[in-house]
């Protein structure tokens, strides 16, 4: 992979990627500065911008096409891949016809996913900060919860024109049964991809509107509370977190009939 020079953190790209790179490394890098100034705290980054011939040279899962971020190495694909496109096709079945209309208007028809997944690579990148500071999150909710709360927070204050490609995607959590999406505690998040990609998503995406709220009530001073109190050796006990627990049920979020905060912590011995 050849490297790419300009940037104040290690950039590598697949041949005939360059442009793509450029593109990438100036999100990373002004998502790095914002995460820095929301956390006090810098975190190392190695930029691998790969495609489907060297992904397997970078990426620590076979998954082409959604970003990919641990330790100190964040691994982006370098165009579409087919990682979105199967969890479209996974996903569409089940859609409404008004949530498939919004995703169509927001995507186009095929869907090009590209503007989404290259959201989630901030959410990625917060996992290098986690990981820097505190390798174990006490709960893999938890640690997706804070990515995605960082990846929400700079939607809203840096590119908050990619808003509405953050939120189609995600309101399709909304109309994926159960059949399909069989693993729905919090504390079994990390089986979820046992029962497939769309599993996981569910997840994902129930996390991020979860995410939503708590951006809309507390901003920046939950995400670096919530970054602080993990750090500290803090569970569960988090007020946003105990939010975050209680109010979600089967449709990932709602705020009625939702599993109680003590309920889930029982669930999760480890969360102290």
């Amino acid at each position: 992979m050849a490297t790419l020079d300009g940037f104040g953190f290690p950039v590598r790209h697949s041949p005939g990627a360059r442009e793509r790179a450029v593109v990438v490394a100036r999100r990373v890098e002004r998502a790095a500065a914002w995460l820095t100034e929301q956390l006090d705290v810098r975190a190392r980054t190695t930029l691998s911008v790969a495609d489907a011939a060297d992904w397997g040279t970078v990426a620590t899962v076979p998954l082409y096409g959604t970003p990919q971020g641990s330790g100190d190495h964040l691994r982006v694909a370098a165009d579409d891949g087919w990682f979105g496109a199967d969890l479209y096709a996974d996903i569409r079945p089940h859609l409404r016809p008004q949530t498939a209309a919004a995703l169509r208007e927001t995507y186009g028809e095929p869907p090009a996913l590209r503007p989404y997944f290259d959201l989630v690579a901030v959410h990625e990148l917060t996992h290098l900060f986690q990981d820097q500071s505190r390798p174990a999150y006490p709960g893999m909710w938890i640690a997706e919860l804070h990515a995605n709360l960082a990846m929400v927070g700079y939607a809203h204050d840096v590119e908050p024109e990619l808003l509405p490609v953050l939120r189609a995607f995600t309101a399709t959590v909304d109309d994926l049964p159960a059949e399909v999406t069989p693993v729905r505690e919090l504390a079994d998040m990390d089986r979820a991809f046992d029962h497939g990609a769309i599993n996981f998503a569910w997840f994902h995406f129930g996390l991020t509107r979860a995410a939503e709220g708590l951006w809309a009530s507390g901003g920046p001073d939950v995400l670096r509370g919530l970054y602080e109190h993990v750090r500290a050796g803090g569970g569960a006990e988090y007020p946003a977190l105990a939010e975050v627990a209680a109010g979600w049920n089967q449709s990932a979020g709602a705020a009625s009939s939702g599993i109680s905060a003590s309920s889930v912590r029982d669930a999760m011995p480890n969360l102290g």
